[in-house]
């Protein structure tokens, strides 16, 4: 009889778990939703995996990688030897940072204001084990406190700017969201050096730079950073001050795409 009652109750228990999947599927099929892709950073290494709803936000993800070319040029910049930091602005969903796959040895800090974005990033990083990133959700400035950031719609993510006068997009949404400078980052975090700054951030380049200088100034890190002109006008800046920055902290700098230059302390 005690066999029986427990088979039953089991029975029992079972048509319910079975009721509740068909009433209600979304929990059961989460995981399902969160498919991995997987994308290749760079030519010889393993591919990495990400999100799904990655693919979703801006075209880093759109088929193939976008500006790979540039993730293996800031790949080769990276010493496999020895410790090292780099502050990631602009970073999405990840296709730099996510290189610290292949550098546990360093750390990483990856700056993103739009908080779908970091969400997503924070997954992709999880699902590569990826331990030594640290995220913020946060724009970078010249200042810290509020900023307003200008968006697209989702699929254009990646050309959101805090600039405002907005010229390469149909404006969809103004959100406000924390900014930080770079100086007052290193000190409130106490980083004691800064070897490596990849920058993205749709025209906010000289702003970040004129944040940064007691950084630059102290650690004359190697910057990956974006050269567009139209998007400087949103910013209301432009090339020549870019240029007169870098040479007065004593940087030389080549252009490696048709927007982004490399530039190298002359020390």
């Amino acid at each position: 009889m005690r066999t029986l009652y427990c088979m039953l109750l089991l029975i029992f228990n079972f048509i319910l778990f079975f009721d509740a999947i068909i009433s209600n599927p979304a929990p059961f099929l989460e995981e399902s939703k969160q498919n991995k892709k997987f994308y290749n950073l760079v030519h010889g290494l393993p591919n990495i995996c990400i999100t799904e709803n990655s693919e979703r936000i801006g075209t880093t993800w759109l088929h193939k990688v976008w500006d790979q070319h540039l993730i293996e040029s800031f790949y080769q910049l990276l010493p496999s030897d020895r410790y090292f930091v780099v502050l990631d602005l602009g970073a999405q969903t990840g296709s730099f940072s996510l290189l610290a796959n292949y550098f546990p040895h360093s750390q990483w800090y990856a700056f993103e204001p739009i908080k779908e974005a970091t969400d997503e990033l924070k997954k992709n990083l999880e699902l590569n084990t990826i331990k030594n990133v640290t995220v913020f959700e946060q724009a970078v400035a010249d200042y810290t406190g509020l900023i307003t950031l200008h968006m697209p719609d989702m699929n254009q993510w990646g050309l959101a700017t805090i600039g405002p006068n907005v010229e390469r997009f149909t404006l969809k949404e103004k959100r406000i969201v924390k900014c930080i400078d770079l100086d007052s980052f290193i000190k409130d975090y106490r980083i004691p050096k800064v070897d490596f700054i990849k920058i993205d951030t749709e025209g906010a380049e000289f702003k970040i730079l004129c944040g940064a200088q007691q950084l630059i100034a102290r650690d004359h890190p190697i910057i990956l950073m974006e050269y567009n002109e139209t998007n400087m006008k949103q910013c209301n800046t432009n090339p020549v001050e870019i240029d007169n920055f870098l040479q007065k902290m004593g940087y030389t700098w080549q252009l490696i795409s048709h927007e982004d230059i490399l530039c190298k302390p002359i020390i």
